[in-house]
């Protein structure tokens, strides 16, 4: 059930990001803990919510080494 929960929320954020209404966007302020000063989100997102250069790549490169990263770890137990 966690497994579920988990790769459903992973698979509405990706389709977050794709959403065509929303290119190329930062999302709501709100998402972000430190608004439009958040560190985190400085690092994929120019301060009007574009992305930065390689941002897109960077943020699914993200996603991707952590997946891989949380696979890992659950084959060690």
């Amino acid at each position: 059930m966690v497994f579920c929960s988990t790769l459903g929320a992973l698979v509405s954020f990706l389709i977050g990001i794709f959403n065509p209404r929303v290119v190329n966007k930062a999302g709501p302020d709100w998402l972000w803990m430190g608004g439009r000063d958040d560190a985190i989100r400085s690092l994929y997102f120019k301060p009007n919510g574009a992305f930065r250069r390689y941002g897109l790549l960077a943020l699914m490169l993200t996603l991707a080494a952590a997946t891989m990263a949380l696979f890992w770890l659950g084959g060690r137990f």
